[in-house]
């Protein structure tokens, strides 16, 4: 598959990952305790793993079951990272200097990791 179709498929996944995690931040933030911090990273890590169940049946599908395990440990450890700092960081940059709601300013901190974690994803993560 080329690198433009991952690239489609990738985003796709991702738009789907992203509205989940929309409506489990919301959840987090209406009905918790968690601080936004908190809650951001939870959300996160919760639909990184979502989102690789997907990128293993969809964006990168002909990898074998035999490395799944460790597939998901370095999608955790690196998409997972980067998009937590990313998320945490830059949604309370942009809440704190537009003022804009945490769901909001996590939109636009969403965008912004999602070149970085499909090139992570396609060079490390389920490198050929």
């Amino acid at each position: 598959m080329s690198r433009r179709r991952r690239w489609i498929r990738f985003n796709a996944i991702g738009f789907v990952g992203f509205l989940f995690q929309m409506v489990i931040l919301a959840a987090l933030i209406r009905w918790t305790w968690l601080t936004p911090p908190v809650a951001i990273s939870a959300a996160v890590l919760v639909t990184v793993t979502h989102n690789f169940l997907w990128h293993e049946r969809v964006t990168w599908r002909n990898q074998s079951s035999d490395g799944r395990l460790g597939r998901w440990v370095k999608f955790q450890l690196s998409t997972g990272v980067i998009s937590v700092i990313t998320n945490v960081g830059l949604t309370a940059v942009v809440a704190r200097l537009t003022g804009l709601s945490v769901v909001s300013a996590n939109v636009v901190a969403v965008a912004t990791a999602s070149i970085a974690t499909f090139l992570v994803s396609d060079r490390l993560v389920f490198r050929q």
